[in-house]
């Protein structure tokens, strides 16, 4: 890997040690990383935490920020509909949904992929896998990553809250994501429950949180969700055994947790995958040695919790001594 490089566009915005902040920054990437191969990566620790410095790219905020709404806008939504379905005159888009679905939409954009464009195929592959579905269900087992409901009151799951949230989409919103402290101030919108502030226990809130308004706590940042929805084309499902196993994913006894690396070298899209999938980051203890080698200087794990019966959150994340 090549030297760290403090001189690019630090996206203060973004907290390393934050689940969602972390999956923005690499989502933001690999948006960026669409259009230039040569945009580069890496963490620097500031008084605020880690980071992510971007080089080979604009170092106006502005320019870059328009360049990712830009992208964004010309990105197709249709991805987010596979599974929709209409049934008694009434949209389902339920996620996730029948594994015959999933195996036909996989081999359809397989077909149409290409080495230049594979973000849907590489979308698809980060959703689940048509292997080995739950019977009862009779659905696919899916990524961890999901966190909502598999469908809510009015049938929508987390495809469709991913599309709710691109409509969004403008320059001072990921202004204020990437560049300024978060300041929460989106409400009436959807969120996928990757941030640990998301976690508001009903027991430990002054009013029905069914029946909150903007001052009653925190909303949500949508771009940052937004941007780390590119970012599950980084988190491939595979099976061991019979189980689908996100990317980055430990399982515990009762429990998974979300662990992933901090590196200052500066490094491209491709690497940053490889790093993802380092098997050295679930062993305990740390490999430290082998980890420093590749550039990776801390580790951080978010135990995914389940508050209700509902929906799973990540909780605060620790560094992993």
């Amino acid at each position: 890997m090549p030297a760290s490089d403090r001189d690019g566009l630090l996206l203060a915005g973004l907290d390393g040690s934050n689940p969602l902040g972390f999956l923005a920054a690499v989502g933001t990437l690999r948006i960026v990383s669409d259009a230039s191969a040569r945009i580069c990566m890496g963490w620097k620790r500031t008084p605020s935490g880690w980071r992510p410095v971007f080089t080979g790219c604009t170092g106006d905020p502005l320019e870059f920020c328009a360049a990712i709404r830009d992208s964004l806008q010309r990105l197709p939504a249709n991805i987010f509909d596979i599974g929709k379905e209409w049934k008694n005159g009434k949209e389902h888009n339920k996620f996730p949904f029948s594994p015959e679905t999933l195996a036909r939409e996989l081999r359809r954009w397989q077909r149409e992929s290409s080495c230049a464009d594979r973000r849907d195929v590489d979308f698809l592959a980060g959703l689940g896998t048509e292997l080995y579905p739950d019977k009862k269900k009779g659905e696919f087992q899916d990524t961890s990553f999901r966190m909502v409901r598999s469908g809510d009151s009015n049938r929508q799951g987390m495809l469709f809250y991913a599309k709710a949230l691109r409509e969004r989409i403008d320059v001072d919103r990921i202004k204020r994501t990437l560049f300024h402290v978060w300041d929460y101030r989106d409400q009436g919108g959807y969120s996928l429950r990757w941030d640990p502030i998301e976690d508001q226990r009903y027991a430990l809130r002054w009013r029905d949180p069914g029946k909150s308004g903007p001052a009653d706590g925190p909303g949500t940042m949508a771009v940052a969700n937004v941007l780390a929805v590119e970012a599950l084309r980084c988190f491939p499902i595979v099976t061991i055994g019979k189980r689908a196993h996100t990317t980055a994913f430990r399982r515990g006894q009762k429990q998974q947790e979300f662990v992933w690396p901090i590196w200052t070298s500066m490094v491209a899209i491709d690497t940053v995958r490889s790093m993802l999938a380092l098997r050295s980051l679930l062993e305990a203890p740390l490999p430290r040695s082998s980890l420093l080698a590749r550039g990776v200087v801390d580790v951080y794990r978010a135990e995914r919790v389940r508050p209700n019966q509902y929906y799973f959150n990540f909780a605060p994340a620790q560094p992993i001594a």
